[in-house]
């Protein structure tokens, strides 16, 4: 799109080759990478990429396409694509983006302080992306991994770069507005934070999957990732590409102020009083367009409004209006009772707010929108909105709340079309709450954890868990939320949905006898396993998760009657009281037919199995039922055969891929 091309114009960071990045990686120019054939699925995508410095070779010339790739450097790739390049800049850029890193230099040393693995290096390609809105500062969290005090740098994930990509092509809110059926087969894996901006590229075409799933908390391959980049290069028909009628000149930028004279709808264009003159400027098409820093349409502008705006080759391509003194035309109020007819979802617009006005008698609410205009400016508008019968009111997860429980100072993500509010979804300033933790999610997709609470009534509340928040457990302080236990009783205080202060109480401990019927590992430390008092039971009665470090899950055996040692509800300890009646056999795949197995276990000693229709393949990673297709040679699994028959599996459960 010509809206990145002046993006990069506006930036002045236009190369058309970037010289050779500083990482591990040696220049790939040329692309002639010695472990990519001209028949590798991405070789085209992986050659360009190379070519414009984006992403490059090692120093012995290989690509490394089913590389991963981690958070530092994927800030570069996407820094490059941006046309952020240090060794091209000239001096009057270079003192500009300094003065960019300054500005950021608290917020990222903040982060960056925590960590011994930070790598500082790349400190000013991030500050650049927190800029430009690729990241914004809760992502900075995300850098490190810390398990057992020990860190490690996080790994990006498919829906990770689903995300950014989305952030870097400006297109947030047309994601947003992205919704329909399930689009995957593994869709219930994508975080819902995530799903738009995945949805969105499945519609350009971008990101497609494959065989039905798009695997989204999977690792993004360094081949996938060079695909992914060209894609998008050529959606927002970047300059780098050759965009523009494959012309380098950049068309001349100039920020202009005035006022509205009168609008042309069927010429798209207004006619404005500036300064030095009284001119009609066309509008662009894919203009950015703001009413007291509230997107908003060609449609909304009005005469009288004064504005400034960003003019490139000869049309507007930024627009913000304000009208101190002229109140935008009023939409009558439907009766109440009236139905209103839904509109399409790709043309309501999202606001993010707060809830400064409400009338219950007329049912309408005034947003109040903060927002930062192109002069650096604070701008505050609050606009009334009604909402019918009909709109959808949620508040921290609980449906169907009604209108008098909206209160004046509430936070408001809004679905609004012209005046009118399709989806109200509402949170507290300051919430108190007490309630049993039932749920907790460490997964990689998620920028902090997030811990689900039961009330009294039944209800559950989720809240978010970020670094800053004061977290204690009896006469234990200092915590994190890794450290509170299922079952534990929380007294929680939260600003926004965001947890502030954690004061849990453990049930007493206690211990239980049981079977275990199915085992569940996970690598991001939440392993489970399901028991059962009888190994024979139709239905497993119940799942624990085993703590951390605690509890090794690669040395349980299913099948086996044990003793299990609870803090609250998640297992500390485990002692095997007898094996199970079942035989079973660890090891890792050999050789595998379409009828048998052969295994090889850590002594080298070798196993044949059988297996039938009947035999239960599990994936114990996801805890899916899988295809015998799915198994392949090296994995480590283990199989469970019936005693009097030793040598046919009736389970083969699949441990490491």
């Amino acid at each position: 799109m010509k809206n990145f091309a002046r993006k990069i114009v506006l930036f002045g960071l236009i190369a058309m080759l970037a010289a050779m990045p500083m990482t591990a990686y040696a220049s790939g120019f040329g692309a002639n990478f010695r472990d990519v054939g001209a028949n590798h699925w991405a070789a085209d995508a992986i050659a360009l990429i190379g070519d414009l410095g984006i992403m490059s070779g090692d120093l012995s010339g290989n690509f490394n396409p089913n590389g991963n790739i981690d958070k530092f450097e994927a800030v570069r790739i996407f820094a490059r694509m941006s046309g952020f390049n240090p060794a091209t800049q000239t001096p009057a850029q270079r003192t500009y983006y300094d003065a960019v890193f300054e500005q950021r230099r608290a917020l990222i040393e903040g982060f960056s302080g925590n960590f011994l693995l930070w790598n500082a290096n790349f400190n000013r390609e991030i500050a650049f992306l927190l800029y430009t809105g690729v990241l914004v500062p809760a992502d900075l969290s995300n850098f490190i991994i810390v398990q057992n005090n020990i860190e490690s740098r996080r790994i990006l994930t498919r829906e990770e770069t689903a995300v950014f990509l989305v952030r870097f092509m400006e297109r947030v809110n047309q994601a947003l507005s992205t919704f329909g059926v399930p689009l995957f087969n593994d869709d219930h894996l994508i975080s819902p934070a995530a799903r738009p901006h995945v949805y969105y590229l499945r519609y350009l075409g971008i990101m497609i999957g494959s065989e039905g799933n798009v695997s989204p908390r999977q690792p993004v391959t360094r081949a996938a990732m060079a695909l992914l980049v060209e894609s998008t290069l050529r959606e927002v028909d970047s300059p780098l590409l050759g965009g523009q009628s494959g012309s380098n000149t950049p068309p001349a930028v100039e920020s202009i102020s005035g006022t509205i004279a009168n609008t042309f709808p069927s010429f798209r264009s207004i006619l404005a009083t500036t300064a030095t003159e009284n001119r009609i400027f066309p509008i662009s098409q894919t203009a950015i367009i703001t009413i007291g820093g509230i997107n908003s349409t060609f449609a909304d502008l009005a005469a009288d409004m004064t504005f400034t705006a960003i003019l490139s080759g000869g049309e507007i391509v930024s627009i913000n209006a304000l009208s101190p003194n002229v109140q935008p035309p009023v939409t009558p109020v439907p009766p109440i009772g009236e139905i209103i007819p839904l509109p399409p979802i790709a043309d309501m617009r999202v606001l993010d707010g707060t809830i400064a006005r409400l009338n219950a008698q007329n049912r309408t609410i005034g947003i109040e929108t903060r927002t930062i205009n192109p002069r650096g400016e604070i701008v505050s508008e609050i606009r009334d909105y009604y909402v019918p019968i009909t709109t959808p009111i949620t508040r921290s997860g609980t449906m169907d709340v009604n209108f008098n429980a909206i209160n004046v100072g509430d936070l408001v993500i809004a679905r609004v079309h012209g005046d009118t509010a399709f989806l109200l979804n509402l949170e507290e300033r300051v919430r108190q709450i007490s309630g049993t933790l039932v749920e907790k999610n460490f997964g990689t997709n998620s920028l902090f954890p997030s811990l689900v609470i039961a009330d009294a009534d039944g209800n559950n509340h989720s809240f978010t868990v970020d670094s800053s928040a004061q977290i204690s457990r009896g006469n234990q302080r200092n915590l994190n939320s890794r450290q509170l236990r299922i079952g534990d009783y929380l007294e929680l205080s939260a600003e926004y949905g965001r947890a502030t202060q954690i004061q849990a109480r453990a049930v007493a401990q206690v211990t239980r006898d049981a079977y275990i019927r199915d085992i569940f590992i996970s690598t991001r430390g939440q392993s489970f396993i399901v028991v059962s008092d009888n190994l024979y039971a139709s239905t497993p009665d119940r799942m624990h998760l085993l703590v951390d470090g605690q509890v090794d899950p690669f040395e349980l055996t299913l099948g086996s009657r044990v003793r299990l040692w609870f803090d609250s509800q998640e297992v500390i300890g485990i002692t095997t009281l007898h094996g199970p009646s079942a035989t079973n056999f660890t090891g890792h795949i050999q050789n595998i037919t379409s009828n048998q197995i052969v295994l090889r276990d850590a002594n080298f000693q070798t196993r044949t199995f059988v297996f039938d229709s009947n035999t239960v393949f599990v994936n114990s990673i996801t805890g899916q039922i899988i295809n015998v297709h799915h198994l392949g040679i090296g994995m480590r699994v283990q199989i469970i055969s019936a005693a009097a028959q030793n040598n046919r599996a009736v389970s083969v459960t699949v441990l490491v891929n």
